[in-house]
């Protein structure tokens, strides 16, 4: 993105080696707007460190004009109770629960399994009568119910109560982000010039550094920041936080221990995924460790594994590089793509986590899109919407998603004394993990 003076900004060559605001420009525009046949670059012994774009892929971008995003998650469909207790034909349960008369529940402990009808009920219990001559085979505690139906005798009245869809409310707030990088008038003349049949533009390979680690913070902070908890310090300072996507996950979603090595441990993972939304496909970002371990759980399936390569199996020939990785695997009507995460390889960064700190292995997130109520004003209406929402306040024509300006007294217009040019960056935004249930951690 070129450096721009708010709100908008176009890059003009220069018909000589004139160093102005207008006609400054970064690598990244440079090779996507003027797209050279060569030209000279650094050597980037570490490769490209950027480890932005996981995020990009998976949300859905949008602007928003307030100071917090409210949306609504529609609750299950069916309720199971859970913990009750039974004596002689009354039910209860201390939580409260949503039964009615005339409704036909399954009731079951740890080993046995009935159905029965309701008679009568209370905020906190109900009579089940149960169908078989024996009477009760379930037990007196641990005992879990749902509703299978209902059944009514002829001529009798309809069913008393009804039953309302159950939303969960949840919001997040945009956290401001500045960043600024500044040279001196002086070091400023040890400009990188380019020509282009319209003119001269220049750059600076510091700042483009800078641009490039500002967008990588920026993604980072949506992964994992925090919000402030009441009466910690931060929030004490009047930094409220943001709920990034770890954050949320943790709080809503599902977490596995450790690192997941077996088509077993694969297995409890869709059985998870089956009593959650039951998405079809998902998007596992990893560490390297657990990259391996999904490579050499799949390259063990192969019979001939043991023995040596199996050329076949692999789409492999004699005279062909041996593949000993995988894409993704389907396993119980889920299909896992596998992508290794820079950011938790990253030796600088979630790489350098020991494993005993809750080291980060690997995020499920599902891919497509999910039915909420919207959040902003429609009066309750659903509409459909990204797992992965990333807002930026807009409003007016002007958008806070990345913002940039350059001010000091070189080049152009000065706007101060400062023997200075200062690139100024802000940003405000947020990101809502909508049905944090379907996701999963690995730590």
């Amino acid at each position: 993105m070129a450096l721009a003076a708010a709100p908008t900004y176009k890059i003009t060559p220069s018909s000589i080696k004139g160093q102005l605001q207008s006609n400054y420009v970064d690598i990244y525009d440079f090779t996507s707007v003027y797209a050279p046949s060569t030209h000279e670059e650094l050597n980037y012994i570490y490769g490209n460190q950027s480890i932005s774009g996981m995020l990009h892929l998976l949300e859905a971008e949008s602007g928003f004009s307030s100071d917090t995003y409210i949306w609504s998650e529609e609750g299950r469909r069916h309720t199971l109770i859970s913990a009750a207790t039974r004596s002689g034909n009354v039910v209860t349960v201390s939580a409260g629960h949503p039964f009615r008369v005339g409704e036909v529940v399954d009731l079951f402990d740890a080993t046995k399994q009935q159905i029965a009808v309701i008679s009568a009920v209370t905020a906190t219990t109900f009579t089940a009568l149960p169908y078989k001559n024996a009477g009760w085979t379930v037990g007196t505690s641990a005992i879990s119910a749902f509703v299978i139906g209902s059944e009514f005798g002829k001529g009798t009245d309809g069913m008393v109560g009804s039953l309302e869809t159950e939303v969960s409310i949840h919001k997040n707030k945009p956290v401001i982000e500045k960043d600024k990088f500044e040279v001196s008038g002086s070091d400023a003349t040890n400009a990188s010039w380019i020509k282009t049949k319209e003119g001269y533009l220049w750059y600076m390979k510091s700042e483009e550094d800078g641009r490039l680690r500002w967008e990588d913070r920026m993604e980072l902070k949506m992964l994992l920041a925090e919000k402030a908890e009441s009466g910690s310090l931060a929030g004490g300072t009047g930094k409220d936080g943001t709920e990034g996507l770890l954050s949320a996950v943790r709080s809503r979603g599902n977490i596995f221990s450790g690192l997941v090595t077996s088509i077993a441990e694969w297995k409890t993972i869709t059985k998870r995924f089956n009593a959650q939304g039951k998405i079809a496909d998902y998007q596992l970002y990893c560490d390297a460790d657990q990259s391996f371990n999904v490579d050499d759980m799949l390259a063990a399936l192969n019979s001939g594994f043991s023995g040596g390569l199996s050329y076949g199996i692999f789409d492999n020939k004699e005279d062909m590089a041996v593949n000993l990785g995988f894409k993704g695997f389907h396993l119980g009507g889920y299909n896992i793509f596998k992508t290794d995460s820079k950011v938790m390889n990253d030796p600088t960064l979630l790489g350098a986590v020991p494993s005993a700190a809750s080291k980060l292995r690997g995020v499920m997130v599902p891919v497509g899109s999910k039915e909420i109520y919207n959040g902003e004003g429609s009066g309750g209406e659903k509409s459909k919407s990204n797992f992965l929402c990333l807002k930026y306040k807009e409003s007016g024509g002007i958008s806070r998603k990345y913002q940039t300006w350059v001010s000091g007294a070189i080049g152009g217009t000065p706007t101060d004394d400062n023997d200075v040019m200062r690139v100024n960056r802000l940003s405000e935004k947020l990101i809502a993990v909508i049905g944090a249930n379907n996701f999963m951690l690995f730590e």
